[in-house]
């Protein structure tokens, strides 16, 4: 299986902060909560290693953190990225029965990254 095919990606023509804020108001806006919010760049630069700006959200789909999704926000040269994983690939290696669930989750994902990158 490709790459492609476990993530959604489109390119966002905001600044990088501007991205990250688009993201998480997007996520609120579908009625979905950010449970945790990863700063890589500032962590790794912590531990004495420079990468480019990539922030990961774990956001929640329902109720609880039950079944998080993986939103990232990412700087690759000038560019700046929005990636989701698939729910339908991540959540079905855990739990092969949460096909119905996971292809509901999907398709909100997939809505929340498009909104973010208008």
């Amino acid at each position: 299986m490709a790459t492609e095919d476990f993530t959604y990606r489109r390119e966002c023509a905001r600044s990088f902060p501007d991205a990250v804020e688009a993201v998480e108001r997007s996520v609120r806006l579908h009625g979905f909560a950010v449970v945790r919010r990863h700063d890589l760049q500032a962590t790794l630069a912590a531990k004495g290693f420079a990468i480019q700006p990539l922030t990961i959200l774990d956001v929640a789909i329902g109720e609880g953190d039950e079944h998080l999704c993986k939103l990232h926000v990412y700087a690759e040269g000038d560019a700046v990225w929005v990636t989701a994983i698939r729910p339908t690939v991540l959540w079905n290696v855990i739990e092969p029965a949460a096909e119905a669930v996971s292809c509901k989750a999907e398709s909100t994902v997939v809505a929340v990254v498009d909104d973010a990158v208008r």
